[in-house]
């Protein structure tokens, strides 16, 4: 029985995190890295694959796949699925992209016939890196991973594609690309705009005095995606620029009655304490107990005193007891004051069983 090859073509951080997950499990299968001549030198270098193609190579890299991921930006995946056209492989391969938008995607990957089989998938994880240098093997752990099949295509036909999305520690979720994309609009594309925005809007005077160094957390938590890749977003809202659209016109509508009312603040706080309250409800709602499985995580926080050695005294006795940390965040640090430690388990029994070690050790420990 030959093994399973899965192309990643693109080889940014996205591709280069799926291979590090295959390579890192030493699973049986041949992954296979397209991608420029400098990525690809760099790409043996960290050994993230077995077998290396140019783009300009497409007959050798198509033949004998048995999963493509296309991992480009949304116009070289065009690029590649009209090429894609001209080729009539032998065996069955099944063709995804990774790219934030499906409808437009979806469109021309469905044109593809047999024995190519396309399916629209966008993982909702990532970072305003681009590199495979930050390759990360448990990126996509414990994300929803968009999944856009053609009409009618029974799901058994691209079961590669789940289980490799499942092997990932991503949860697959099939939607209609329309949908796919109007939800996007909402909860990443509109987003991404207030952020810049926002970055982009401090007033010169406060720049020229260097005030932006006062900066606390909120603003910072904010603007962090404003760090992100024109290269990349440019093709996003290229293809679902109404869908954006609409999103930012509903905010900028709540955005006048907001300031409306800060005008008659004086007559009546009600409607702000509303916004306030919709807000509350609105954020809480993202973590819905049973519906928030994507970046769902139990959450400790830690005192830490301002010693050396204190981040390890902490860290150590969870090693020691095989439990996995899968995220840390040093949330507070200020010079001869302790700061404060946030460590996120992916199960509950694995933060109960932290907690009783950390609280014998005597750390006031906390759920966050």
């Amino acid at each position: 029985m030959k093994k399973q090859r899965i192309t990643l073509v693109g080889f940014g951080l996205l591709a280069s995190s799926i291979a590090a997950a295959l390579k890192q499990s030493k699973k049986d299968v041949i992954v296979r890295a397209v991608s420029s001549k400098d990525t690809l030198e760099r790409a043996k270098a960290l050994d993230l694959a077995d077998e290396f193609y140019e783009y300009s190579d497409l007959l050798h890299w198509v033949s004998g796949s048995d999963l493509i991921f296309l991992c480009t930006p949304i116009s070289r995946i065009f690029t590649l699925l009209h090429e894609l056209l001209m080729v009539k492989p032998i065996e069955k391969i099944i063709v995804c992209d990774i790219g934030s938008t499906k409808e437009e995607i979806c469109k021309l990957g469905f044109i593809l016939k047999d024995p190519f089989l396309f399916v629209g998938t966008h993982p909702m994880s990532g970072s305003e890196k681009s590199s495979l240098e930050y390759n990360d093997p448990s990126i996509f752990e414990n994300a929803y991973w968009f999944l856009c099949p053609p009409p009618g295509v029974d799901p058994k036909d691209y079961q590669i594609l789940k289980d490799c999305i499942c092997f990932l520690g991503s949860h697959p979720i099939s939607i209609a690309p329309k949908e796919h994309d109007f939800i996007m609009a909402w909860l990443s594309h509109m987003p991404q705009i207030l952020s810049s925005t926002l970055a982009a809007s401090l007033p010169t005077d406060l720049l020229e005095k260097e005030q932006q160094h006062y900066a606390g957390r909120g603003f910072k938590d904010m603007t962090r995606i404003a760090g992100s890749s024109w290269n990349i977003w440019k093709d996003i809202y290229a293809t679902n620029s109404e869908y954006t659209s609409l999103a930012l016109k509903s905010l900028i509508q709540e955005l006048h009655q907001v300031d409306s009312s800060l005008d008659s603040l004086k007559e009546t706080i009600k409607p702000l304490e509303k916004l306030f309250l919709r807000g509350n409800e609105g954020r809480a709602s993202l973590f819905a107990p049973g519906r928030n499985v994507s970046g769902r995580f139990f959450e400790l926080t830690v005192p830490l005193k301002d010693e050396p050695g204190a981040l390890l005294s902490v860290l150590s006795p969870l090693a020691e007891h095989k439990i996995n940390v899968r995220d840390i965040e040093l949330m507070k640090v200020r010079e001869n004051i302790a700061g404060t430690l946030l460590l996120a388990f992916k199960n509950e029994s694995e933060a109960i069983q932290a907690e009783a070690i950390l609280k014998n050790l005597a750390y006031k420990v906390k759920k966050r």
